[in-house]
């Protein structure tokens, strides 16, 4: 059974982001102790370790590139473990073993579209194509398209775990032209207001959640101890967590 986890590494940050500049910096500085845990993590599962240095700096294509080495890795291994490189494992458990890797396993993080709710990610300064009600809106947009509404989970896709067999159905890199098609209809469709539509942007994790429920195609949510997200309102974690996912990168934290 050949195995690898990879990383993608690049000082690039969304632009989006208001915190480009700390985050950037932090990755400079903790880019060794980041690549080396993942590393030992690799040698722990016995599996491969690939960092993948890019000098790319649109970070859109990033986002979908880090998608299609996972496809690309899977013809030449039989399990194949994506890691965001601010995903800091922390955890004596095999992830390869403790997940049945012929459906697709990630992190499908439930959300509750619900008015009021909704009108108050609205009026939030944090209302922008990364703000994962936004990611929802453009996934259940294009899923309305085939007649499907859809449920309102977004997957988190800093962690993504497949066989060579379920990374071959889910086909993103012979899908994701479908999926630009697909989005450019539902920005034409008007199905959310403009207030909503108008900071969409092509995102990969809208994309992904998109094939995963339009095709039906199996998969395992992990939950939250395999992709334990800290960020701005949450920046504890407790041992029962096995990857921290530190979005804040506040790598501090996790590298203790």
């Amino acid at each position: 059974m050949k195995r690898i986890i990879y990383s993608i590494y690049t000082p690039t940050v969304d632009k989006h982001d208001s915190s480009t500049d700390y985050k950037k910096s932090q990755f400079e500085k903790y880019k060794t102790k980041l690549e080396q845990v993942q590393k030992d993590y690799a040698s722990f599962c016995k599996a491969d370790y690939s960092l993948i240095e890019t000098s790319e700096t649109n970070y859109d294509k990033i986002q979908f590139d880090k998608l299609i080495k996972l496809q690309e890795l899977s013809y030449d291994y039989d399990e194949v473990l994506y890691l965001d490189f601010d995903v800091i494992p922390k955890t004596t458990t095999n992830i390869f073993d403790n997940f049945d890797t012929s459906k697709i396993c990630v992190y499908n993080i439930p959300r509750e579209l619900d008015a009021k709710k909704f009108k108050w990610e609205l009026d939030d300064d944090n209302f922008h194509p990364l703000n994962v009600w936004v990611k929802c809106t453009i996934k259940k947009a294009m899923l309305l398209l085939d007649d499907i509404t859809g449920t309102d989970a977004l997957i988190n896709t800093g962690v993504v775990l497949g066989s060579k067999e379920s990374i071959k159905r889910l086909d993103w890199v012979g899908r994701l032209d479908e999926c630009l098609e697909v989005y450019k209809e539902a920005c034409e469709d008007n199905v959310y207001p403009d207030e909503v539509s108008r900071v969409w942007k092509p995102n990969n994790e809208a994309f992904f959640s998109y094939l995963i429920e339009r095709y039906n195609i199996p998969m395992i949510n992990i939950g939250i101890s395999w992709n334990y997200i800290l960020n701005q309102d949450i920046t504890t974690y407790t041992d029962a967590v096995h990857f921290i996912h530190q979005v804040n990168k506040d790598f501090e934290v996790g590298l203790v």
